[in-house]
């Protein structure tokens, strides 16, 4: 179990993902703590791996795709398999959650088709299941709670056979998400809605590598090899926003991380280090994505933090 600040390395999922895959234990339980002298923030991210995150005390925002959830001291979120999410801290008081990161395959080991076929792939391929909030109010909740403290007390101490009791309460869990299932069952997914995302996923990266550049729609539609009005389609049907949209709210994003981390710049230099390069425009989308001015919002950072709306 350790602490860590994923900032601090823009590559951290990826080598997560590739050092969980290559482990014979895929599951990893860190500790995260969110405070006004660390204002940790998750940037846009998504991974091979599901996820868990456990509020163990404060308050903390969680986006799941375009689900915000404020998940309070207790309550838990299962993040599935290549969903898009990043995290938030409240600022209203410091927040200390677990996550656990576990790839799909340690849940029952590999050569077991036909039971992955029955019980896992069901849950990762469900469209209705990218993100499970579950707090006290639920009638499952003790069954999740117990198991995912059942985890953290087990990776903790590491005792002689910890991993085959975590690989037990983790398929408690999983079998509460599989029930889940048989309640939505949902139609196939449209070929066309997984290029969608594939293709958006693609353009994500490129905007999240090149953000603090000049970037033009050609740029984008070009990074996923197809044409301007593609490029909007895809991110329209997909996200519901058009690629510039999605652009200018990433950078507006961007730009509070340096304010927490860079506080004696000036706004010009804020706006310049993730892209405009004219700050009254900057302002402008500032104020429409963050309700607030860039000024504002730096004079209230120890107060509160607003979310993108």
């Amino acid at each position: 179990m350790s602490d860590y600040h994923p900032l601090e390395d823009p590559d951290y999922y990826t080598k997560r993902s590739r050092s969980l895959m290559q482990d014979d234990y895929p599951l990893e339980v860190s500790r995260l703590v969110f405070s006004e002298t660390d204002p940790l923030l998750i940037r846009w991210h998504w991974h091979e791996e599901v996820e868990i995150e456990y509020i163990v005390s404060g308050q903390i925002y969680i986006t799941c795709e375009e689900e915000t959830i404020l998940a309070s001291q207790g309550d838990l979120v299962f993040i599935n398999q290549n969903v898009r999410h990043f995290v938030t801290p409240t600022s209203e008081e410091p927040c200390t959650i677990y996550s656990l990161v576990v790839h799909p395959s340690f849940i029952l080991g590999f050569g077991q088709l036909e039971l992955e076929k029955k019980y896992i792939t069901p849950v990762l391929h469900n469209s209705t299941l990218k993100h499970v909030y579950v707090n006290p109010d639920k009638s499952d909740y003790p069954i999740y709670l117990s198991s995912i403290q059942e985890i953290l007390s087990l990776n903790q101490d590491k005792n002689d056979g910890y991993e085959l009791l975590t690989k037990s309460a983790l398929l408690r869990i999983w079998y509460q998400l599989y029930q889940l299932t048989l309640q939505s069952a949902p139609g196939p997914v449209p070929k066309t809605a997984v290029q969608d995302e594939q293709r958006v996923k693609q353009a994500i990266l490129y905007i999240q590598e090149h953000f603090m550049e000049t970037v033009t729609l050609e740029d984008i539609s070009s990074s996923i090899m197809v044409s301007k009005s593609e490029c909007c389609r895809c991110f329209k049907r997909t996200l519901n926003v058009t690629p510039f949209e999605y652009l200018m709210k990433y950078r507006i994003l961007e730009s509070t991380k340096r304010m927490h981390r860079k506080p004696l710049d000036s706004i010009s230099e804020i706006a310049g280090s993730v892209g405009f390069n004219n700050t009254s425009y900057y302002n402008k989308i500032f104020k429409k994505y963050m309700d607030c001015t860039p000024t504002e919002y730096r004079n209230t950072i120890k107060k509160e933090l607003p979310k993108l709306t």
